[in-house]
């Protein structure tokens, strides 16, 4: 593919842009990254330099900072009502549908608020005793607002409970063992209580935390728990207390399948505790679990997909089951799926570092004519095995220098030129269906560093955790076909302060950077090095690190000392004017000293790098 062909198109693709949950996100025709709300759009060049602009001069000013979008919260929770809206519209259901907020997923306030702006009927989720008291402050105008406690209990909790339910609050707590149903059964009220039965969901699902489902789960009761449990509430008149019943499988699922046969099995419980003489229940809460498109290669209507399989499952269990049963309104607690879109991390680039010397530097005639045997020999080549084979004889030569320091350079000089040209070569004579195995993985690796003034602990703490991948956007230069590919490194001390993971697409066939790594594959696949337009310019702009809007905020760690970056929000008005208010600085050193227990010190500085 010539040069002459690059479209803007070619670069959303390869980007994941303006579609799935990189909606938000496009190009313009001078090849700047755009942030998109509705019809409006404003460059991240332009959000820079404005956030530059106006608090350049604020305490906690540094160049990186996290953009908090709360109107794309909004536009997720519509999002999901209206799916289930027009699932139980085709399928002439007869259950209602509501949601509420895990807050745990992100309670920031700035998070937090959004949701219960965005919808006077949405409900929110406790895990702990802390995020009830979190909740309550935030709902105490607002008591009508369904309000779940999971997570473990304890008298205190209970007592807390209690209190907010005498208050006036909307509040239903869940029974997760036999224990806690002894402990509620002594201290609260059946008059005055609703109560959730969490049950393990029995079935094996796909994914990173498929182990929240199945018999060794650390959630829900056990089957044989759930007949005593049930025993004892109706034996101390909590039978009609009990309203509702409560599974999770896990988060980020991604199998629409998994979520059928959640649904069936959910919908089975429901019809059978009914029989055991729970007829106050009429809920189903299905959790979490709802995706988030991180990749943009899933189709653009999962959330759609998500709704219809739930739908799905309970309407076919129920015509399994037979007879005249009521179907059950339906309650989730999506979190990552609501918040993920919420904030994206702008990370200005200090430095580019270049893993091999330049090429076209004078080495020895020994060397060189070793180079040119080598790459003459890859040129005449017609198999990617026989090209590996040759690379495979040339680095088990030339791949560990112990001369000098010059011998070593010599060797660099030689190493780079010879792995540029089987690059070339790869290109050459690979076919639609070559297998990134590790050798040429290898072969593909970027050879440039870009220093980014950022923490990925702090910043994206889930890529060192559990390996989530978060798409990376160069704010520029993407008009044009991109010259080669970077990894995106942070400031910290540790080899793990690194975002260099990239998703290509499956477009059928490789599309080459100009210098020859692949931008994508015929088939989806996860490589490493984020592609960029023009070398030269990555020193002092910026990557667009989005879709940290969910748990990122809360798992944050300080590694190094190195805390929070500052924080930005972005609205705009309906007459399309765009609003950035700049709600906080980065942490300074002090306070995190004093975190770690050293105080005294004065220091209104932060961490990070000054430009």
């Amino acid at each position: 593919m010539s040069t002459d062909q690059w479209t803007i198109s070619r670069s959303k693709v390869v980007y994941g842009l303006d579609r799935n949950d990189l909606h938000f996100l496009d190009i313009d025709e001078k090849g700047d990254l755009l942030l998109r709300i509705g019809d409006h759009t404003i460059s991240f060049k332009e959000i820079a330099k404005l956030v530059e602009k106006q608090n350049g001069n604020s305490a906690g000013y540094t160049s990186s900072f996290t953009l908090r979008i709360p109107q794309l919260i909004t536009y997720q929770m519509k999002k999901l009502k209206a799916a289930f809206a027009q699932a139980i519209e085709k399928t002439d259901y007869k259950g209602e549908f509501n949601a509420v907020y895990p807050v745990k997923v992100n309670q920031r306030y700035d998070c937090v608020m959004p949701v219960l702006a965005s919808d006077p009927n949405y409900g929110l989720e406790a895990g702990t005793k802390a995020e009830l008291f979190l909740i309550k402050s935030v709902t105490e105008e607002e008591k009508h607002r369904l309000i779940i406690c999971n997570g473990a209990k304890d008298p205190e909790y209970l007592q807390s409970i209690k209190q907010c339910v005498e208050e006036g609050y909307n509040l239903t707590v869940s029974v997760e063992s036999l224990h806690e149903a002894k402990m509620i059964v002594e201290l609260l009220d059946p008059d005055k209580s609703t109560i959730v039965l969490r049950i393990k969901p029995y079935l094996m699902v796909r994914g990173h935390w498929s182990h929240s489902a199945g018999r060794d789960s650390k959630f829900g009761l056990s089957i044989h728990d759930l007949f005593d449990v049930i025993e004892l509430l109706k034996e101390n008149g909590f039978t009609n207390s009990v309203t509702t019943i409560l599974g999770h499988v896990g988060s980020q699922i991604t199998a629409m399948d998994d979520f059928l046969k959640f649904s069936k099995f959910m919908t089975r419980i429901y019809y059978e505790v009914r029989e055991m003489g729970l007829t106050s229940v009429k809920t189903i809460d299905f959790g979490g679990g709802l995706p988030i498109d991180y990749t943009s290669s899933h189709p653009p209507d999962l959330m759609n997909q998500y709704a219809d399989a739930l739908l799905e499952g309970i309407l076919s269990e129920l015509d399994e089951i037979g007879g005249d049963i009521e179907h059950p309104n339906i309650l989730t607690e999506s979190g990552r799926g609501i918040t993920a879109l919420g904030s994206a991390v702008v990370v200005k680039a200090l430095e580019v570092r270049s893993v091999f010397p330049s090429s076209g530097q004078k080495i020895s005639q020994e060397r060189q004519q070793e180079r040119d045997r080598c790459i003459s020999e890859m040129r005449e080549t017609t198999s990617v095995a026989e090209l590996l084979e040759l690379w495979n004889e040339f680095h088990s030569q030339h791949g560990h220098s112990t001369g000098s320091v010059k011998d070593l350079l010599e060797n660099e000089y030689l190493i780079g030129d010879v792995r540029r040209e089987v690059r070339r070569q790869l290109a050459r004579i690979s076919t639609p269906g070559i297998r990134p195995e590790k050798l040429v993985e290898s072969i593909w690796h970027p050879d440039y560093l870009a220093i980014g003034n950022f923490s990925v602990f702090n910043a994206a703490c889930d890529y060192v955790l559990v390996n989530q991948h978060f798409p990376i956007v160069p704010i520029q230069d993407l008009h044009v076909r991109p010259e080669t590919t970077v990894r995106l490194v942070d400031i910290t001390c540790d080899s793990d302060g690194e975002l260099s993971q990239f998703h290509r697409k499956g477009t059928g066939e490789i599309w080459w950077s100009r210098d020859y790594r692949p931008l994508t594959m015929r088939t989806d696949d996860m490589g490493q090095g984020i592609p960029v337009g023009y070398l030269k310019n990555v020193q002092g702009s910026y990557f667009v690190i989005a879709l940290t809007g969910a748990y990122q905020d809360v798992i944050e760690a300080d590694h190094n000392l190195l805390g929070d970056l500052p924080d930005v929000e972005i609205i705009v008005t309906e007459d399309g004017e765009w609003k950035i208010k700049w709600t906080a600085g980065a942490q300074k050193m002090e306070d995190l000293l004093a975190d770690a227990g050293y105080v005294g010190f004065d220091i209104d500085e932060d961490p990070y790098m000054s430009d």
